[in-house]
């Protein structure tokens, strides 16, 4: 086996401290560029479990998220994942109404996660009106 099989590139991080935003060798998010509309709903609830984190994600940000505002940002990892998690399982049993998007920056408290929805168009036009029996 040649030396250079062991060099393998990182794709993930763990910190057991807030990282630095100017700390070399973060890894970057994808996709570094949110729409400017965003109307952006930032979530100061800190929660310690899963069961948490539903019971306060399903109670308010489930249903406002695309309908009072666009985007909601939170450090809280669990509240994220909660969110992004229904709102995709909505759109698997369901007609998608909005097409889930995720980021997240490096701020000096942490990781500062964002979802964001935006509305997919309706599907097709409307149906034409039956036609009046004779």
């Amino acid at each position: 086996m040649k030396e250079d099989d062991h060099k393998k590139e990182v794709s993930y991080a763990e910190f057991i401290i807030s990282p630095d935003p100017d700390m070399a060798g973060l890894p970057h998010s994808l996709n570094s560029k949110e729409p400017e509309n965003i109307v952006w709903h930032m979530e100061t609830m800190k929660i310690d479990s899963f069961h948490e984190a539903f019971e306060w994600i399903m109670s308010g940000p489930y249903n406002e998220l695309g309908y009072l505002y666009t985007g909601y940002k939170t450090t809280n990892w669990m509240l994220a994942h909660i969110l992004v998690y229904e709102r995709i399982r909505l759109n698997t049993i369901s007609d998608p109404r909005f097409l889930v998007h995720t980021n997240y920056d490096f701020t000096s408290e942490g990781i500062l996660y964002k979802v964001w929805v935006t509305l997919l168009p309706t599907g097709g036009e409307q149906e034409a009106a039956p036609e009046p029996l004779p």
